[in-house]
């Protein structure tokens, strides 16, 4: 589900959505200072914060929160909506609301940093997770799309009027199980809590995004993005490298068995090497998007510009050579992006798409000024009292949204790593 390639999911009510790395996907909460699971490329360039105000940011979790769907006893309890408008009505007139595990993984990664308060909402949220990931067959070990009618919350992943061929669907099966825990770590780091991890159901659940994460693995060392869609895509494949870090982090820390912490942080490291082998551009020192693809088009935002933040903000733990290297590549593909096709200024995504992502990557090569454009113009855009974080908003632009923004109060103290890409202190 990274941005690793033109992939949208075209809803009903002709709002095309993109999952998947898309985003950021991203995903990336980095976490600033030594280089660890998730801390940030450039301690300093990449300190989180200081960029969003308090009146922004918290105009931002008030939106979060209205998303989060309260039916105890009923499968939809937990559950996350993925904007705050529906995004299909079927054939009877009803609204559907569309729910990605992708995206609001990556929400609860940045909310959790800025506002731990937000600790049971997310173990709402894991919970759901559990009660709706595939267990057997194909795609097991992920969590489709689900779909929510506003009238009573009744689930379903094929709404009534969709096409049953497309159902059920999620963009990546390999980036969708490294959100999930990406998402798990995150909660741990940030609340503490190791009961709810340590449940049996939560555990399986988890062990399954990992056996999902292994079973993608291609010849070699990249990941398929589905079994049946064998296309390794950059973008998949630096957050599938911090989804086996995090992993290895939950392994130590959680479920006290080191040796395999050993082997799924040394996974990740051979994910990092395959990526410079077979995926760095050596005559243009840029990122190829996918696996065979030759030179990027910089003319193109999405997904040849775009993929190129994503080793940047998800890499840092492959080593300070691979962190310059990404940092000139974005640097290379931004400036195609200045004056009248300035990204800061205006959404140059073709379906108008508002990427913070790369508000992020500038900020982690030092173009600062870029970032706080991108800012003002998002909070002068998500903040309209008629009609707040209308579309093409996602809940999965939340996550590099926060972090740019400050804590609401002093985050809880923790020795856990931070993770891979923006996901920060």
């Amino acid at each position: 589900m990274s941005l690793g390639g033109a992939r949208h999911e075209a809803l009903a009510s002709g709002m095309p959505l993109r999952v998947a790395g898309v985003l950021l996907c991203a995903f990336g909460v980095m976490a600033a200072g030594r280089a660890e699971v998730g801390s940030p490329p450039a301690p300093d360039a990449c300190e989180p914060g200081q960029v969003v105000d308090a009146e922004f940011r918290d105009a931002a979790l008030r939106t979060f929160e209205s998303l989060m769907l309260q039916a105890p006893g009923e499968p939809a309890d937990g559950a996350v909506k993925a904007h705050p408008s529906p995004g299909y009505v079927d054939p009877q007139g009803q609204a559907w609301h569309y729910v990605s595990a992708y995206q609001v993984n990556l929400a609860f990664i940045g909310a959790l940093r800025i506002e731990p308060a937000l600790a049971p909402a997310a173990a709402r949220w894991l919970r759901w997770q559990v009660s709706h990931t595939t267990v057997t067959g194909p795609g097991r070990g992920v969590v489709f799309d689900h779909w929510v009618r506003g009238a009573d919350l009744r689930e379903a992943t094929c709404p009534p009027g969709r096409d049953a061929r497309t159902c059920p669907q999620v963009d990546a099966d390999d980036s969708t199980a490294a959100s999930t825990l990406l998402m798990a770590e995150a909660y741990l780091r940030f609340s503490g809590d190791t009961g709810l991890l340590r449940e049996p159901a939560v555990r399986a659940a988890l062990e399954s995004a990992a056996g999902t994460m292994a079973s993608l693995a291609e010849p070699g060392g990249l990941s398929w993005a589905k079994p049946d869609h064998q296309v390794a895509y950059l973008m998949d494949a630096v957050e599938v490298a911090a989804g086996w870090r995090a992993w290895a982090h939950l392994q130590t820390e959680v479920y006290q068995v080191p040796q395999a912490g050993l082997n799924s942080t040394a996974t990740a490291a051979r994910l990092d090497a395959a990526i410079v082998k077979q995926l760095w551009h050596a005559p243009s020192q840029t990122w190829r998007v996918s696996l065979g693809a030759t030179k990027p088009d910089f003319s193109t935002w999405y997904p040849d510009t775009v993929a190129q933040a994503w080793p940047l903000l998800w890499g840092r733990d492959a080593g300070p050579a691979a962190l310059q290297r990404s940092r000139a590549a974005w640097r290379k593909a931004a400036a195609q992006w200045r004056n009248k096709a300035d990204w800061s200024a205006r959404n140059v995504d073709p379906d108008g798409f508002w990427w913070p992502a790369v508000a992020v990557a500038a900020r982690c090569v030092g173009e600062i000024d870029s970032t706080r454009a991108w800012v003002a113009r998002a909070r002068l855009a998500w903040m309209p009292p008629a009609r707040p974080f209308a579309w093409p908003f996602q809940v999965g632009d939340l996550l590099w949204l926060f972090w740019l923004a400050d804590p609401v109060r002093s985050p809880i103290a923790s020795d856990a790593p931070g993770l891979p890409g923006p996901p920060g202190r």
